[in-house]
């Protein structure tokens, strides 16, 4: 009968590539050729995962057998976070995240949680590869800063009649507080002259300003002719 060889399966700890991993053995007699399966099959396997292995001589005169596990673990993936500063508009922002290699699927939390934070702040964001072969992640920080408002400025010219002349202000979204400024101060003017004009939102979520001027010209004046009386 064929003689009893040893059989000792090397070679399986593996780490994913996209490429086949095949396990080795040392055999006693040295350099016997041994047929290996994986999980029964005769191909090497390529994804990630644990894999049943089972190493036999292939000899005229020779016989014997191994089992082992072999480890494929995951490829690590390189994660760079992207768009982490936004402007406030009322809607979630969401980060986003380029890999190597390309296209894999990213996973993102925001302190912690799933849903993309919408009002001013900082938030730290975690992006990890959700994927079966890949694995890796990368943290950053997500700044969300004021958003954009539009400032228009009404009422800019007026005529003197004796009391404070107040410009008005509009905002695109509306609705937003403006402080107006006359030359620099809070006090809107009364007399003739033309006065530089700031409008500046004052907002917890908006920011945004214009200027203009605002310009009094002199009043209406009524002049009453009186006749004298008949003598």
């Amino acid at each position: 009968g064929k003689g009893t060889a040893t059989v000792a399966l090397t070679n399986l700890e593996h780490v994913y590539d996209g490429t086949e991993k095949a396990a080795t053995a040392t055999s006693v007699p040295a350099g016997l050729a041994v047929d290996f399966t994986y999980d029964g099959s005769s191909n090497a396997p390529v994804g990630a995962g644990s894999y049943a292995v089972t190493g036999t001589v292939n000899e005229a005169n020779w016989q014997g057998s191994a089992t082992g596990t072999s480890e494929l673990g995951k490829g690590t993936a390189t994660v760079a976070l992207g768009n982490l500063a936004q402007a406030y508009d009322g809607t979630p922002k969401s980060a986003t995240a380029t890999t190597v290699p390309a296209g894999l699927a990213v996973e993102f939390t925001y302190d912690g949680f799933t849903n993309g934070p919408v009002e001013v702040g900082s938030y730290v964001v975690t992006g990890w590869v959700d994927e079966v072969n890949w694995q890796g992640s990368a943290t950053g920080t997500l700044a969300i800063g004021k958003g954009l408002a539009t400032v228009i400025l009404g009422d800019l010219e007026q005529r003197y009649d004796g009391t404070a002349r107040i410009a008005t202000a509009t905002t695109v979204p509306g609705g937003l507080t403006v402080a107006i400024t006359y030359d620099g101060f809070p006090t809107a003017p009364t007399g003739v002259g033309s006065y530089a004009v700031a409008g500046v939102v004052d907002d917890t979520v908006y920011h945004g300003s214009t200027t203009g001027t605002l310009v009094v010209s002199k009043g209406n004046q009524t002049i009453l002719n009186f006749l004298p009386a008949d003598g």
